[in-house]
């Protein structure tokens, strides 16, 4: 492609409302342009990223057994009342009215249109195990669309879906989906966590996420180094160390008056003592059961997910009204008294600290000296802290890493929840009908081009993987020298008559510009062919990920390129 005839050109100035470093650099290299909050244009270099994405995808998820199909976008509104994903997930449904006042919605997933497609199709196990995956729009009304390709609110999706008779054939299809998924991730050039997550609106298990480490991600991720154990902050699990204390007994229980603020910094700082030695109690509404109260040490968050498992049921903290209405002063709420017949459960770290401070469940009183056991009971001692990058791993004893990290894929055990909805079942070899078991496994391939953009940059702009590069190479000619211009024209000739991807700066211009928008596109490899060069003998070569610039041969560039493309 001569970049003079190229559709969408670079321009030197991020948009004013790029937040991030892949809208800058996509939309400042001509790759993208935004039409609206969470919708791009993908221009020509774009969309060629995109389709080598789709190829690599599709070779792996081929690989793993799966058949191509492709689903609509608008789905009759009916199929997600039946599943009763129309009210869970409402905030982010786009509906819309057809003919005859048909309802419909723009689909954010395809579960609710795979299950009962396949089903047309499975007349018996024998049918089963099967795969279809599709790569196609996805549509979610995000509140906060932002940071470019990572959140969008329509967005490219590859989406699979695998059926199967037995637990056992979904558990083994699924960690071939998963090594399926570090494939993808790395023929795109990108280091890939696999993390342990909430299921969310899915299921009830636990899913894995594909997370790659980058400033603009929005998950915060837990990695052992040493084991390679890796955990989103929603379900971490780590070791929480005892505070460094001297050994102390249990002193008398003792009632204060005290002025203070209402976080745990100020009640710290009136009493003189370590945030640690602070119990923090938490009242929360459980759904349909009231109110609950959750103990932790001070110095620690309480994991509102892992509270929601141990329990089954959505919580929230509750409101000041609601403290009110119970007669709990908010501020000054403990565990101490069992006050309004609370019952109470515990983070296992409350228990070796002696002679907590905590609230007296009175304005401006305190009690000092408070001990479980003696002075409080609890119901049951669970793992609820929310894990830092300071605990240590529960399998090695290493310090953890705390990551910000960008989701770029995630696979989920599916069950019985869909095919139960959509009536899907079969006769196993004894005759006996047995609902049919599903998985998902998603991949955000736009979400790719944007993740790609955030990992691989410098200062001056994108530095493309070759697997997934708009072109291999990006020829420069520099000056007016008709001789310079006809050994340029060859070198590009040379180089698509052995089908390498070329993209040729041909343009009139400056050697600054040419210099500066090849390094802000970002292609593999830079020659450029000049009068200077020429009379040494040669072409200039520079790889754009690294290393000093060398001249090369005439006769041995198209030989060199070759070698490069294909190493």
């Amino acid at each position: 492609m001569r970049y003079s005839k190229l559709f969408g050109k670079t321009r030197h100035d991020a948009p004013h409302d790029a937040n991030s470093v892949n809208s800058q650099l996509l939309t400042q290299a001509g790759f993208v342009e935004k039409q609206s909050a969470g919708v791009y244009n993908f221009l020509p270099l774009g969309l060629r990223v995109l389709h080598k994405v789709n190829d690599i995808i599709r070779e792996e998820m081929d690989a793993i057994d799966g058949q191509e199909i492709l689903m609509p976008a608008l789905h009759s509104r009916q199929v997600w009342k039946a599943t009763g994903r129309d009210d869970i997930m409402e905030d982010v449904l786009y509906r819309t009215t057809g003919a005859d006042d048909q309802e419909f919605v723009l689909g954010p997933s395809h579960e609710e249109i795979v299950t009962p497609l396949v089903k047309k199709y499975i007349q018996s196990y024998k049918d089963l195990p099967l795969s279809v995956y599709q790569i196609q729009a996805k549509f979610r009304n995000e509140p906060r669309a932002k940071s470019g390709l990572l959140r969008g609110r329509e967005f490219g999706m590859k989406d699979l879906y695998s059926f199967h008779l037995t637990e056992k054939d979904l558990d083994e299809y699924y960690e071939k989906a998963k090594e399926a998924y570090l494939k993808v991730f790395d023929r795109c050039g990108l280091k890939a966590h696999v993390i342990e997550a909430s299921g969310g609106a899915f299921t009830d298990k636990f899913s894995h996420e594909f997370s790659v480490e980058t400033p603009a991600g929005e998950d915060t991720i837990i990695v052992c180094e040493k084991c390679g154990k890796a955990q989103n902050l929603e379900v971490a699990e780590g070791k929480v160390e005892d505070p460094d204390q001297p050994k102390e007994k249990e002193e008398d229980l003792k009632e204060v008056d005290m002025e203070r603020g209402f976080t745990i910094a100020d009640n710290a700082k009136a009493h003189g003592v370590p945030e640690w030695k602070i119990l923090k109690t938490v009242v929360y509404e459980v759904e349909e059961e009231g109110l609950i109260g959750v103990c932790i040490r001070g110095d620690l968050s309480v994991n509102t997910n892992k509270l929601e498992k141990y329990f089954g049921k959505p919580m929230r903290p509750a409101s000041p009204a609601t403290l009110k209405k119970a007669g709990l002063v908010q501020g000054y709420i403990s565990p101490v008294g069992n006050p309004e017949g609370l019952s109470f459960v515990a983070d296992h770290s409350i228990a070796n600290v002696k002679n907590f401070v905590t609230g007296a469940n009175a304005p401006a009183k305190d009690y000092v000296n408070a001990n479980v056991g003696r002075d409080f009971q609890i119901k049951d001692f669970v793992d609820l802290v929310e894990v830092k990058g300071s605990f240590r791993c529960s399998t090695c004893d290493v310090a953890l890493k705390e990551m910000i990290a960008v989701e770029a894929g995630n696979i989920f055990k599916l069950g019985t929840k869909f095919s139960e909805s959509a009536g899907f079942t079969v006769s196993d070899s004894n005759g006996k009908l047995q609902p049919v078991i599903m998985g998902c496994y998603g991949i955000g391939n736009t979400r790719i081009v944007g993740t790609i953009a955030e990992a691989s940059h410098d200062e001056n702009g994108l530095i493309w993987p070759l697997n997934v590069a708009p072109y291999h190479v990006h020829i420069l000619s520099l000056g007016k020298d008709q001789e310079v211009i006809d050994a340029a024209d060859k070198l590009y000739q040379d180089l698509l008559d052995e089908d390498v991807e070329v993209l040729y700066d041909d343009r009139d211009g400056s050697p600054g510009v040419k210099f500066k928008d090849a390094d802000l596109i970002g292609l593999p490899l830079r020659l450029v062919v000049s009068k200077r060069a020429m009379e040494a003998g040669g072409v200039e070569w520079k790889e754009r990920a690294g290393g000093d610039a060398k001249s090369v041969k005439v006769g041995n560039v198209v030989k060199d390129v070759l070698k490069f493309i294909n190493s």
